[in-house]
């Protein structure tokens, strides 16, 4: 029996977490106009996934996940992410991200914000690691810095390619500020961590979204559990039965 709940858990983690990323990418984006908006993890490659624990001001915030794990390349703690009419936040702490070479990307927390100020009409980012370092077998280690200037560029050769407080800038001045992004060079895999976006927009929230959205969010993992033991255990009768 625990084997089969410790079975459907998994099932419906994995399940949440591609229904969540679903639900999240096809909320509504005022026909395609900037939002403040934050989150967690962004894959593409051999591992690819749509934003995770993505919050907007216009559908929900904050957004809150146990962690944001992939088995053999990510690991992290519990990742906060929230957006608001001026400004986005992403934490993501207990970071472990695997390389190959028996190397690893490893911090108590890395975060992003950024904020639109409605005077000036411009908006501003920043990013910090914490106790952030880069591992390797056989090398020393490199420690990043907890405020690294923007677009701050680390190499390990042979392995990855590392932009720490990585900041850009869009159409009509939506600011993008990531704090880390990983370019695995070998494995042509791209992970992005901790992003937050500010818009030259001041969006009004849609209605009935924000705080009940994510009880709906936290409700469907109940029912996505339960669900998965129940297909279990009604195999494990008709298994009998035969």
């Amino acid at each position: 029996m625990k084997r089969m709940l410790s079975r459907a858990m998994r099932a419906a983690g994995w399940v949440a977490l591609v229904a969540g990323a679903g639900v999240v990418g096809a909320a509504p984006a005022a026909a395609g106009t900037p939002m403040n908006q934050s989150y967690a993890v962004y894959a593409t490659g051999r591992m690819s996934t749509q934003p995770v624990g993505q919050a907007s001001y216009s559908g929900g915030s904050p957004v809150i996940l146990p962690n944001a794990d992939a088995a053999g390349l990510l690991g992290t703690g519990l990742i906060t992410d929230a957006a608001g009419p001026a400004s986005a936040s992403s934490k993501v702490p207990g970071l472990v991200v695997t390389l190959p070479g028996q190397a690893a990307v490893r911090a108590r927390l890395a975060s992003s914000s950024c904020r639109f100020d409605t005077r000036a009409r411009r908006a501003s980012g920043t990013s910090r690691i914490d106790q952030g370092r880069i591992t390797q077998a056989g090398h020393r280690t490199i420690a990043l810095s907890a405020s690294a200037p923007p677009n701050t560029r680390i190499v390990v050769p042979g392995v990855a390619v590392i932009m720490v407080n990585h900041q850009f800038t869009g159409g009509r001045g939506t600011l993008t500020v990531q704090a880390l992004r990983i370019r695995l060079l070998s494995h042509h895999q791209k992970l992005v961590l901790a992003t937050s976006v500010c818009a030259a927009a001041n969006l009004a929230p849609s209605p009935g979204l924000g705080g009940p959205a994510l009880r709906l969010t936290l409700g469907a993992l109940g029912l996505l559990l339960l669900g998965g033991l129940a297909y279990l255990l009604s195999r494990r009768r008709r298994a009998r039965a035969g």
